[in-house]
């Protein structure tokens, strides 16, 4: 709603508003898929597509090698010349799409994916995952496929402890947390030096310095979803010769265009689906879609600082975001629903009968 608002101040309402359609038809398609399948359905869906695309691009590398890998003679990308791209156009995107295939297909694996004997295929997947990972030469996609699997590893460990237990390690590691977002930088840095990665990003880390001074007075409320580069693209060339399209950083790109407002309202909602997640992955409720969730939540918040997908149009991210969202808001209601009808027979089976049956099926 607020990036459909930013059309009162946006610097062009024609890219705008043609960017605010896509999110709200994305953000509908979501919704759809929410409504469409169970929780279970939805985690399986998820896993299914991320053995699809790891093997299509994998194929598409080794049949079309000229297309699936970044030539020499590439127009925009020669300096990627060697690195791996699939079947995307650039390195950054193919390697940030395949490493969260990587970690959805571990937790393919963990929750028995395809069944006794299925579920071992994807662990081969996954090899093929995190090779084509490291071929595509990405900082952002290896630093992704470094750190989403072990923090997923880590929540899905804690479902073991005792809920004392759990309340014990969590304060424990507040302290932890609260050093680690103070240090973020030095952090980030040295553990891209660790994977052997450009510790800038690529000259990232100036582009960003950058944005942050050219956004002066329009750093509240931002510039226009999807049109905030047209007034801090210049401010930046003039600051610091960069002529660059994006901030290459998700939290910088949407403070651009929605400001801190909006910024907020997308990390509450974050925020919300991952303590929504959390709790139900703790009591085992919707294990499944709840660890897929968390997965997607740490993805978005770690991709986000080399990458720019935070709330962008026509995103699969946002996809799965919201739907996962709208599936565990949903999941509770049919369960009490049938606890209505079970203890209040009358007159709800008479008059109801269809929504009894249609509560169970969509719970399992």
């Amino acid at each position: 709603m607020f990036a459909l608002a930013t059309l009162a101040w946006t610097a062009a309402p024609d890219l705008t508003l043609r960017r605010v359609g896509s999110l709200g038809l994305t953000t509908a398609f979501a919704f759809w898929l929410a409504f469409r399948f169970s929780p279970k359905q939805l985690f399986h869906l998820a896993v299914m597509a991320s053995a699809v695309i790891v093997l299509a691009n994998f194929a598409n590398i080794l049949l079309n090698p000229a297309k699936g890998i970044h030539q020499a003679y590439d127009e925009i990308a020669a300096h990627h010349a060697g690195s791996w791209r699939g079947l995307f156009g650039h390195k950054n995107d193919f390697g940030r799409v395949i490493s969260l295939t990587a970690s959805i297909l571990i937790l393919g694996f963990v929750f028995g994916t395809g069944g006794r004997y299925g579920r071992w295929l994807m662990l081969p997947i996954f090899a093929i995952a995190g090779l084509m990972v490291l071929r595509s030469n990405s900082s952002q996609a290896v630093l992704l496929a470094a750190t989403v699997p072990v923090g997923i590893a880590l929540l899905l460990a804690m479902r073991r402890m005792s809920p004392a237990g759990r309340s014990l390690l969590i304060l424990m590691a507040l302290p932890v947390a609260v050093t680690s977002a103070v240090s973020a930088q030095l952090i980030f840095e040295y553990t891209l030096h660790l994977l052997g990665r450009d510790a800038t990003l690529t000259g990232r880390t100036v582009i960003w310095e950058g944005v942050i001074v050219a956004l002066g007075g329009t750093s509240v409320a931002g510039g226009g979803y999807g049109a905030g580069w047209i007034i801090i693209g210049p401010r930046l060339t003039a600051l610091t010769g960069a002529d660059v399209g994006h901030a290459h950083n998700g939290f910088l790109d949407l403070l651009v265009d929605v400001g801190y407002i909006g910024v907020g309202l997308t990390l509450f909602f974050m925020a919300w689906l991952g303590a929504k997640a959390f709790g139900n992955l703790m009591r085992d409720a919707k294990p499944e879609l709840s660890a897929l969730a968390l997965t997607l939540v740490l993805f978005s918040l770690i991709g986000n600082v080399a990458g720019s997908f935070l709330l962008e149009h026509n995103s699969i991210y946002w996809v799965l975001l919201v739907a996962a969202f709208a599936k565990l808001r949903d999941a509770p209601d049919g369960e009490l629903l049938t606890h209505r009808f079970a203890t209040h027979p009358y007159p709800y089976p008479s008059r109801y009968p269809s929504m009894i049956y249609r509560s169970n099926v969509h719970e399992n």
